[in-house]
């Protein structure tokens, strides 16, 4: 009796604090500059014994590491720095008040009205991003063809969006998924972008037309429904799926890595067996129905499929399989060619300029990603995962005038990767 009296009142306890926002008040971003090994090291100690939550990789010096504080820890870990002369700025002096200048920015910017068109340079929540793409479907049947490939955990479709004239059950296809992360919105606003540019532009635009006629398109633009939409309601800074994990019988840590949950290496290197930690792989291979969802995706269209894209968010980062290990895809000098291809098209309009290599050796080792399962078990030879803008200046909070530029020079890029194929 006392036991069931203990876990109601856990349970109710969980019930309660989802239905309020995220309070980050007095949490602190720091963008630390690491010059030297040793300086990445320190960073690596400060994660793995305060459970410091690094929102990138420590991986190469010169590269800023966005490092977020909570409270307690904000003196400590900026006397460690500076006792280590390891430089760094203050990308937020507050969180909570970062998160909330964000929400009055999109409110302001945001017309609610039914008539109004879509706005590609802002964050969109997640019914403006499904009504964009069934209008796209509804309004450009001959080109575009919407059906859901599953539903996530909290029941929600997951779309892919088919783009392409007439019968293309014989054209070679290119698959693309953006929002696998939650917080990562500038994937999804990418996404959106995307398609409505394939679409809208098709028949006017030679470029487009061009590559519509020969490939077969298939963008899931929202993977991560629920986390998503946790993120505008809840909590901004959610990586993960919001399923529950059969290890974690009290139901207190929600979700999994949608991107560490692919049969590849499964639980492997850069993952975590811990249903609270936000690399969480999952009670098994493909235990979320988001990664299912792809999977049976690129299932469908594995004989015919000439490129995969997995869209994510933030480091500038042009990344090639392999994650599960450092060492190189067969094919290496093949995809390094068509990727540069792409690297260098996307910094024409803007500047903006990329890394590329592969996924272990650019950003960090990690199994279980869709990128590593579409090459390997399904032999899709050309595999791409992008990260976005920045490079650790705002991180997940890339500012609104950046958005519509990001979206632009991704569209640049892609095309010329297309183009070299």
């Amino acid at each position: 009796m006392f036991k069931s009296c203990v876990v109601l009142l856990v349970l109710s306890t969980v019930v309660v604090l989802e239905a309020q926002r995220v309070d980050y008040s007095g949490y602190k971003v720091l963008s630390v500059k690491p010059k030297t090994e040793a300086d990445l090291d320190l960073l690596h100690k400060l994660r793995n014994d305060y459970s410091v939550d690094l929102w990138n990789e420590p991986r190469q010096t010169g590269i800023p590491v966005m490092t977020h504080l909570k409270p307690e820890l904000v003196n400590h870990v900026e006397e460690a720095l500076r006792k280590h002369k390891i430089e760094y700025d203050v990308a937020f002096s507050d969180l909570h008040s970062a998160i909330e200048s964000e929400r009055i920015q999109l409110a302001a910017a945001t017309n609610t009205s039914d008539a109004a068109p879509f706005n590609f340079g802002i964050y969109n929540q997640y019914d403006s991003i499904i009504a964009l793409i069934e209008g796209l479907a509804a309004q450009h049947p001959s080109v575009a063809k919407l059906s859901v490939i599953g539903k996530s955990y909290e029941n929600r479709p997951i779309y892919n969006l088919k783009i392409s004239p007439g019968d293309s059950s014989n054209k070679p296809a290119i698959m693309m998924e953006c929002g696998l992360h939650a917080r990562e919105w500038s994937s999804v606003a990418t996404g959106a972008y995307l398609v409505n540019k394939l679409i809208t532009a098709y028949g006017s635009d030679p470029v487009v037309t061009s590559l519509v006629d020969k490939y077969e398109f298939n963008i899931v633009v929202e993977a991560n429904p629920d986390g998503y939409v946790y993120t505008w309601k809840q909590d901004r800074l959610w990586r993960k799926t919001r399923s529950h994990s059969s290890v974690d019988w009290l139901g207190v840590c929600r979700g999994a890595d949608a991107n560490r949950n692919f049969d590849i290496d499964h639980c492997g290197v850069g993952t975590s067996r811990k249903p609270c930690d936000e690399i969480y792989c999952g009670d098994k291979p493909f235990s979320e129905s988001e990664s299912r969802a792809l999977r049976d995706l690129m299932s469908a269209l594995k004989d015919r499929m000439k490129l995969y894209v997995s869209i994510h968010a933030f480091s500038q980062f042009w990344m090639t399989p392999y994650g599960i290990s450092k060492m190189l895809p067969p094919n290496y000098d093949d995809l390094i060619r068509v990727g540069t291809q792409g690297v260098n098209a996307l910094a024409k309009r803007y500047g903006t300029q990329y890394k590329i290599g592969t996924i272990a050796n650019i950003i960090y080792e990690a199994a279980g990603s869709s990128v590593d399962y579409a090459y390997e078990k399904f032999g899709i030879k050309m595999a791409y995962a992008l990260e976005l803008r920045d490079e650790g200046r705002f991180g997940f909070f890339l500012p609104q005038q950046l958005i519509l530029p990001t979206c632009e020079e991704t569209y640049d890029g892609l095309v010329a990767a297309i183009q070299a194929l």
